[in-house]
């Protein structure tokens, strides 16, 4: 049975992101999304003059497939549009308060008065073995975690994102992990769609100047001409930028990493270079595996309820974790208890299931710190405990098994992160 309080609320409603929700929490966007409508709008005026004129002619006078088809290629490119757009991308929950106190603890004093704490902010970077290479983890201030790999804060939706290409103002939202197929279907679709109305733009101009001559079929068809210089402008900005993305796509990089220089094919480990860890050793399956493989859930659960203590826990304010040592000592608060997709968490003994996805994410990047954190309160079979992707499912009080505190002691984290 699922219990609420009377303070509980949608997490969405107190999203500290500078993101929109729709429906409830079932679509989030950025909130600048003034040109993903200029283009939605942009592609339906250029559908309907196509469908009223050129498609109605062709129709008549050659075939009714003509009308078909632009009909397909139009809903694929506003469905990949659309998708790209309102989803989400693949968006880090911050750091709960249980979560943020924990990095105090690997605050690194300052070098010049030694102080702790608000100077001396958690260890900047964390090193990991991804395919067994080094990947070095930044910490973020904003959302009080260790940044999955691949992921970048992105300013302008102010979260981490995880795999983040870039953020697209023509669609309104980062372009990252979860939705990047889309984007780079929408980038294929739009410029098929575009040559094919640019097509039938021709054929109806050259039909028609057969009888009446250019210069009046020109005149007789202002439509298409318009359409003609739409879709040519689409095709010279969208057939450079898909042509750049098929080439991150072969080679299993991100637009930040390919501007960053991250991995420079022409040089390896000897010569200082770095070697792409991510790569899947051949073209193909690089595009299987962005293009087809399993889509990663959301970690964010905008719909989910929270209740009033997890309101209060650091979504964007300053922490404990960023505060000055006496701040921070002077502090009283309860300790946090999160509630993702299970029932409601409280503390009575029947309420033993305890899930975050902020925890899951720290578990990715930092499972020492998760098991300081779970530690006191519970305890896992290693068979919760999942393989690739890392996550933790759930962890049980008074559970028989071994401890994540005793994975570590052991010095056993490899069974963690492999």
């Amino acid at each position: 049975m699922v219990r609420y309080t009377a303070m509980a609320e949608r997490r969405w409603k107190k999203w500290s992101g500078n993101n929109t929700f729709y429906c409830d929490g079932r679509f989030v966007s950025a909130k600048q999304v003034g040109v993903l409508v200029f283009v939605v709008v942009l592609i339906a005026v250029d559908a309907a003059l196509f469908f009223a004129f050129d498609a109605r002619y062709l129709a008549i006078n050659v075939s009714p497939v003509f009308p078909i088809i632009g009909a397909i290629l139009l809903f694929y490119s506003l469905s990949f549009l659309l998708r790209t757009g309102c989803m989400d991308p693949g968006i880090v929950p911050r750091a709960n308060q249980c979560e943020a106190d924990y990095f105090i603890k690997l605050s690194s004093p300052d070098p010049i008065s030694g102080a702790q704490g608000y100077v001396g902010t958690p260890a900047r970077y964390k090193t990991v073995l991804v395919n067994g290479l080094e990947v070095k983890l930044k910490f973020c201030v904003t959302c009080n975690l260790f940044r999955p790999p691949r992921a970048t804060h992105c300013g302008i939706c102010n979260n981490c994102v995880e795999n983040f290409d870039h953020h697209c103002p023509w669609v309104g939202n980062c372009v990252a992990k979860r939705n990047y197929r889309y984007f780079y279907m929408f980038l294929v679709t739009i410029g098929f769609t575009a040559l094919y109305v640019a097509g039938c733009n021709v054929a109806t101009i050259v039909l028609n100047a057969k009888d009446d001559g250019i210069t009046d079929a020109l005149k007789n068809y202002p439509a298409s001409v318009l359409q003609f210089a739409i879709c040519g402008l689409t095709i010279l900005s969208v057939s450079g930028l898909a042509g750049f993305h098929t080439m991150l796509i072969a080679s299993q990089k991100t637009t930040n990493e390919d501007i960053k220089g991250t991995f420079n094919p022409e040089q390896d480990a000897a010569s200082g270079g770095i070697i792409n860890p991510y790569t899947r050793g051949n073209i193909i399956r690089n595009f299987l595996s962005t293009l087809c493989g399993p889509l990663p859930p959301s970690l964010i659960n905008a719909r989910e309820y929270i209740q009033d203590e997890e309101m209060l826990a650091d979504y964007g304010t300053t922490t404990r974790a960023l505060q000055s040592p006496e701040d921070s000592k002077a502090t009283s608060y309860s300790p946090v208890t999160t509630a993702t997709n299970n029932a409601w968490v409280g503390d009575s003994e029947e309420n033993e299931i305890m899930r975050s996805d902020s925890l899951t994410v720290l578990i990715e990047s930092d499972p020492i710190a998760a098991a300081a954190i779970m530690n006191e309160t519970a305890t896992v079979s290693r068979e919760e405990i999942e393989v690739h992707p890392i996550k933790l499912d759930s962890a049980h009080r008074g559970n028989s098994g071994t401890t994540v505190t005793e994975l570590v002691d052991s010095n056993d984290t490899q069974k963690l992160l492999s």
